[in-house]
């Protein structure tokens, strides 16, 4: 089986072999979002938490321009674990998908980080 390619600038190219576990991670999570935001952009966006913004410049990029983020972020994850994601995993397998429903992945943002209002 051929290994697939990916665009890093005009003159080089990088093979899925050659990423690490954290590349990896990212790419597949980049490409799985930029799939679902074309097939279902409201369940994709509620399901990684993504705002309007993110999903629609996510939509926009490339197969090459992920593979270049990818390649130049190197070993910084993009997407950290739940905050609750030891509490999940103590918690017997039958509970699981109930608390994972009833949390948010990452805790609310605090009042005083949210935009004033207006009115």
């Amino acid at each position: 089986m051929q290994a697939r390619f990916g665009l890093i600038d005009r003159t080089h190219t990088m093979s899925i072999n050659q990423l690490t576990d954290v590349q990896l991670t990212n790419l597949y999570l980049l490409q799985a979002i930029r799939l679902g935001i074309a097939q279902d952009r409201v369940a994709t966006c509620y399901k990684f938490g993504l705002d309007a913004a993110l999903a629609n410049h996510l939509g926009t990029m490339s197969q090459e321009e992920i593979w270049s983020l990818v390649a130049q972020i190197g070993q910084s994850t993009l997407f950290p674990p739940r905050q609750d994601l030891l509490a999940l995993l103590k918690t017997p397998a039958a509970l699981q998908a109930s608390l994972a429903a009833v949390h948010a992945p990452h805790p609310a943002q605090p009042a005083s980080l949210a935009p004033a209002s207006t009115t």
